[in-house]
């Protein structure tokens, strides 16, 4: 089977680009990298008003209810600014952005784990350069990382949690590492330590070589938690939600954005000074629009304890806070709100959604039942209303008959005598009833003479006897 690349499919299909519904695919397919100023500026136009599809939303909802029951393992945060995601790739196909198959942004889990390991490693950094536990001290209540040293009581033990969470490569342990930069210059103290912490963990034997650098000892280590991607959540409606600082946005929209470049110029290496008397050149991006709901979820995937899970979702809230997600974080994009306030908040209105979602079910359900029996009803009726063109006028009586209830059977033996127009029988009816008291109906009759020995009851009973032998049956039992 062929593949189609970009320019093939644009080529077959270049005429209905507009009229596609799929936002990646557009994104995929119909980038023009060579597009400027206006014809750029419509092209994302055109693309960031086609709608992403909740589909993958729904699906990862209910994954995440499978691996993820506990809600320990999941943060809740809302975007407090535009996020950009994948700016290193951020040509006009991808945009700057992570678009699923259906188009909906997400944060891929490699970023969510490196969110959380800088927040980890940043706190073990300060704590060992200035000597004293962030948050420590009672002046220092308000550190942003006391949180992340809170449950150590010396950077070996928060050094193993790192390592035992993130995992590791030979690289970790050497010269002008992140681990060393965490660590510091006198890093051989700590590290020994933590070294020490995992081969006991995990059951791994030093070598008598490297007894005073265990480290090299360690094979390496993939880590013992999982950080999945994270998806904006369904609130089931948009707009201010009490409890949450911003706005819901429609789910999955997306915004145009800018940045200016002051000096062209001097970056491409044309100049030799970055002066303000070049033409500034704005460059047009989508990003993710502020508000979106994330759900950033963490499992175990090895030998991981509850302490390490809860360590993980510790440094993911504190990386949020502290340093955001994505690109551009200094100019204020990527920022969340994680704040255990809001995060119960995003749990109730979650819960009211999944209540207003299965009640419509349920809705669905009955009314899908309703018109199901409904239109049962309307075949039983057709397929009566078939068979009783075929029988008849004899049969038919006698069908018409047979399916009245003993209350109404009775109503219309009582009312032999009368005329059709005042409510009597007709006169295949009153020979199917004839035939009736003579077969099923049997037991009616024999209760019915037994009181019918005068007045209206005896001239009934006389009549349906005078019709009986009238109809070639004989006389009455």
């Amino acid at each position: 089977m062929s593949i189609l690349m970009p320019a093939d499919t644009k080529g077959v299909l270049e005429n209905n680009a507009r009229n596609f519904e799929s936002r990646s695919l557009f994104f995929d397919r119909f980038g023009d990298p060579a597009a400027k100023e206006d014809e750029r500026k419509s092209w994302f136009y055109n693309a960031i008003e086609k709608a992403a599809s909740k589909h993958r939303v729904k699906s990862w909802r209910g994954f995440l209810g499978a691996i993820c029951s506990n809600p320990e393992n999941v943060v809740y945060a809302q975007l407090q600014s535009r996020l950009m995601v994948n700016m290193a790739g951020g040509v006009m196909e991808n945009a700057g952005l992570c678009l699923d198959r259906f188009g909906m942004p997400y944060i891929p889990g490699s970023a969510v784990k490196g969110c959380a390991r800088r927040a980890a490693m940043a706190a073990l950094r300060e704590w060992c350069e200035s000597g004293q536990k962030p948050g420590a001290d009672g002046g220092e209540r308000d550190n942003l990382f006391k949180s992340a040293c809170e449950p150590f009581d010396e950077p070996a033990q928060m050094l193993t949690g790192i390592a035992s969470i993130f995992g590791w490569i030979e690289q970790d342990w050497s010269a002008e590492s992140d681990l060393q930069w965490a660590c510091g210059n006198d890093h051989g103290e700590i590290w020994k330590k933590a070294s020490q912490n995992l081969a006991t963990d995990h059951g791994w034997a030093i070598a008598v070589e490297d007894r005073q650098s265990p480290w090299k000892s360690l094979p390496n280590y993939a880590g013992a938690i999982s950080f999945l991607p994270a998806y904006p959540l369904d609130m089931g409606k948009t707009g201010k939600e009490a409890g949450l600082p911003l706005e819901v946005p429609t789910l999955g929209r997306l915004e145009l954005d800018v940045v200016t470049c002051h000096h062209a110029e001097y970056y491409a290496g044309k100049s030799a000074k970055a002066t303000d008397t070049e033409q500034p050149i704005p460059v047009i991006y989508p990003a993710v629009s502020a508000g979106h709901v994330f759900a950033f979820a963490i499992t175990p995937i090895r030998k991981a304890d509850a302490k390490l899970v809860n360590l993980a979702r510790k440094w993911l809230i504190t990386g949020l806070k502290v340093f955001g997600l994505g690109a551009k974080t200094n100019a204020g994009y990527g920022w969340f709100e994680c704040s255990e306030a809001v995060q119960n908040q995003i749990q109730e209105l979650l819960k009211e959604h999944a209540n207003r979602e299965r009640a419509e079910r349920e809705r669905q359900a009955q009314e899908q039942r309703r018109r199901a029996e409904e239109a049962e009803r309307i075949r039983q009726k057709q397929e009566q209303q078939a068979q009783l063109a075929r029988l008849s006028p004899e049969e038919r009586a006698d069908w018409e008959i047979e399916r009245l209830t003993d209350q109404q059977f009775d109503t219309k033996v009582r009312a032999f005598c009368k005329e059709p127009r005042h409510g009597g029988p007709t006169d295949e009816q009153k020979k199917a009833i004839v035939r009736a008291l003579r077969g099923k109906r049997l037991a009616y009759w024999e209760k019915f003479k037994a009181k019918a020995t005068k007045g209206e009851l005896a001239t009934i009973a006389n009549e349906i006897r005078r019709l009986s032998k009238e109809m070639n049956l004989g006389r009455m039992p």
